[in-house]
């Protein structure tokens, strides 16, 4: 005879559960096992991926190469000479502002990868402060404080950071379906 699991969470704090820590969703759900072994993974995965390449793989929007906001100016492009927003890291006198309040999605749009990557939660928020640290460079330096890793080595820790996003984003919601759904108990 099949019961429904009569104390279950609410999908919202499932899927927010999920986010801020991998498997928290399952946890919530009193799916332990489940919990655990998807946490496990998602973590592992992405500081493998932190481990292959370094920290500045995680590429943060409205950051650029030396850990400075990008500020949008407004330009004339040099191809058709047409108007173009353009971002910098050293903006002139005419700059219209920081990029992410300017044109969010151009920018995000340039760093496609990051949208990935912030699926695996605070965790890659850390990392996204850690990677803009690494990129300045310190007092009297020019040389910024961490080497960004390049070619293969870049693009695997890149690939497993953004896979560990992805993979808590099918746990979060595998998780949330089974807050609203719950499965069957086995007699």
């Amino acid at each position: 005879m099949a019961a429904k699991d009569s104390h279950t969470a609410s999908p919202a704090l499932v899927a927010i559960a999920g986010w801020l820590v991998p498997g928290a969703g399952y946890w919530l759900l009193r799916e332990r096992c489940r919990a655990v072994t998807i946490g496990f993974c998602v973590v592992l995965l992405y500081l493998t991926g932190i481990c292959i390449g370094g920290v500045r793989v995680v590429d943060v929007p409205g950051y650029g190469d030396h850990g400075r906001p990008l500020m949008a100016v407004h330009g004339r492009s040099a191809n058709d000479g047409d108007s173009s927003d353009q971002a910098t890291e050293d903006p002139p006198a005419g700059a219209t502002g920081w990029v992410m309040l300017v044109h969010p999605l151009d920018e995000i749009r340039n760093k496609p990868w990051s949208i990935a990557q912030i699926l695996a939660g605070p965790l890659d928020i850390a990392t996204s402060a850690a990677s803009v640290w690494a990129s300045q460079p310190p007092a009297g330096s020019s040389i910024a404080r961490g080497a960004r890793s390049h070619a293969r080595t870049a693009e695997l820790g890149v690939l497993y950071t953004a896979v560990a996003g992805m993979l808590n984003l099918l746990a979060i919601i595998d998780s949330t379906y089974r807050s609203v759904e719950p499965g069957e108990d086995e007699s």
